[in-house]
């Protein structure tokens, strides 16, 4: 894995009598790029004897973020005077990729992300609040406030154009509660590597007006600089901005930064502003590197909009062996470590690191174009087959085709016999769905409700107007739900290219649970079909 550190770069000043501490922190966000240079020998020798000698060069992005004090923020005041400009701090920006890199800022007072206050040593009632000087407004009981400045600059490197300031922070603007874009550059910056010449760097003032009625003391406060790759004119955060946000780092995959499905939490989702095919990205599943696209639906839950291609896999062990690689509860969806029912047979749950490890019993079946050799319809066993002939990418890609009892990450279902759509608590609680992601569920909830367990309902009724007479709506932008076919069954795979189905959690008997079924003008999207267990199925998972 090829990508830089995150680094934070803290510059403190003091206000005495009035001075006020100002902190600008720096993470950063590395995302690798590659550049490729191809070399050519060729011999004195004649034409038959012609010889190529390749050479690959791969280059890692580096976006930095560095500060450096020009002027300290220091201030004296009496009550009810204002003072503006307040000292200088020069932010460096390096980052030699083409996409540019965006810049967002927020308060952070006591290590507190979000709080935009100067804090007093006195007690937080006297604390003073972010806001903008307008000396025609202030009067002698005027609260007292403070507010930041940035100002693009340029200097000496190879690039010499300057980031756009955002958002108005050109001039004194209030000190962000939350985190708000105030600079980007769309194109590649200064190369130099000496972050103290520079081509491309903003500087960082304040202000501030002290009331008369502000009691005398120190007042100490942070403003928290993060930069994100690639650039962004948004001020509204997609994943990328919350990922790095959040402190996840990226992995390199083929030469490029993806952060991972892995990561995925509840709250990263909630953080993600955008919605549909603005908040589109790729993550990457740590568990073979495969790439999936993601998006946050008007539902407010974060979707894959591509199938799972997570293959079931063997590897020699130390005997010599070939035996079932397993998956862990910290890379898949394994949050049932009851070794109970379902989840007994093939399941270890250790005590003391509280990781639950699944072992699959068979590996993920290879078949050409209709035929699955080797494929059982068995209502109780995992079953996984992978189309190996398949040249669909992207959100188009086929992914897997799993059976049931493979889909909830199990090697016995036969326990599970009852229906759980009036209570989908009780639907199997394990997926082979990475980390942090889950089967959707099936419902009798109405799918017009915000938060209704009825999710691929609610989705035909969000996006494809919950009609059942076409399917326009599914297999369109941003959901990209494959008709790519119908099922595998009987060693076949059924109605390629004019239907598919797609498993939920919801168990319906003991040979049947519920399905998305999207026919060639149609849409079922609370289907129940007998002896559907058996049946291989595409799979998609939303974040928990």
């Amino acid at each position: 894995m090829s990508h830089s550190d995150k680094t934070n770069n803290y510059t403190e000043f003091f206000y005495k009598a009035f001075r006020n501490i100002l902190l600008v922190s720096i993470p950063l966000l590395v995302v690798s790029g590659v550049a490729l240079f191809h070399l050519s020998i060729h011999s004195s020798a004649t034409v038959s004897d012609l010889e190529t000698d390749n050479l690959t060069l791969t280059l890692s992005t580096s976006c930095t973020l560095s500060s450096s004090i020009e002027e300290a923020h220091e201030a004296s005041l009496n009550g009810g005077q204002y003072e503006d400009d307040i000292g200088v701090t020069k932010v460096n920006a390096y980052c030699n990729d083409n996409n540019g890199y965006s810049i967002y800022a927020i308060g952070s007072s006591n290590n507190v992300d979000g709080n935009a206050d100067l804090v007093s040593n006195i007690n937080d009632n006297y604390n003073i609040h972010t806001g903008i000087y307008d000396s025609g407004s202030i009067t002698p009981s005027s609260p007292s406030t403070w507010s930041m400045k940035l100002a693009a600059g340029v200097g000496s490197g190879v690039d010499t154009t300057p980031p756009t300031i955002r958002n108005n922070y050109d001039s004194y603007s209030v000190v962000p509660e939350n985190y708000t874009l105030v600079a980007s550059r769309a194109s590649k910056t200064d190369m130099t590597i000496d972050t103290s010449v520079t081509g491309s760097y903003f500087t960082t003032t304040y202000d501030i007006y002290a009331s008369s009625l502000q009691p005398a003391g120190t007042y100490t406060g942070k403003v928290k600089y993060l930069m994100v790759h690639p650039q962004s004119n948004s001020q509204y955060f997609g994943f990328n901005e919350v990922f790095a946000a959040n402190g996840k780092g990226a992995i390199n995959v083929d030469g490029n930064s993806y952060y991972t499905m892995q990561d995925m939490t509840s709250d990263i989702c909630s953080k993600v502003e955008l919605l549909n095919e603005a908040s589109a990205t790729q993550l990457a599943d740590i568990r073979d590197n495969k790439l999936y696209w993601v998006a946050k639906l008007e539902d407010g839950h974060c979707w894959m909009t591509q199938n799972l291609d997570l293959d079931l896999t063997t590897y020699t062990n130390e005997q010599g062996q070939e035996v079932m690689k397993p998956f862990t509860s910290n890379d898949t969806d394994l949050t049932d470590h009851s070794l109970t029912g379902a989840y007994s047979d093939g399941y270890a749950y250790n005590t003391n690191t509280g990781a639950t490890t699944w072992t699959p019993e068979r590996k993920t079946i290879d078949f050409q174009n209709t035929t699955v050799t080797g494929w059982a319809n068995d209502n109780n066993n995992p079953y996984s087959a992978n189309k190996t002939d398949s040249t669909e990418v992207g959100h188009a890609s086929l992914g897997n085709y799993y059976n049931w009892t493979a889909a909830i990450a199990s090697n016995n279902s036969s326990s599970l016999t009852q229906s759980t759509l009036n209570d989908t608590t009780k639907n199997p609680k394990n997926s082979i769905c990475p980390k942090g992601w889950r089967l959707p569920t099936i419902s009798n909830q109405p799918n017009t409700i915000s938060g209704s367990t009825n999710e691929f309902a609610r989705l035909n009724y969000l996006y494809n107007n919950n009609l059942a007479a076409t399917s326009v709506g599914m297999i369109s932008a941003p959901l990209y739900f494959a008709k790519k076919g119908g099922a595998i069954y009987t060693a076949q795979l059924f109605s390629y290219n004019e239907r598919s189905n797609y498993f939920s959690s919801t168990n319906y008997s003991a040979n049947s649970s519920f399905r998305l079924n999207i026919g060639e003008s149609s849409v079922l999207p609370d289907d129940q079909f007998s002896d559907v267990k058996q049946y291989g199925y595409s799979l998609r998972c939303l974040a928990r």
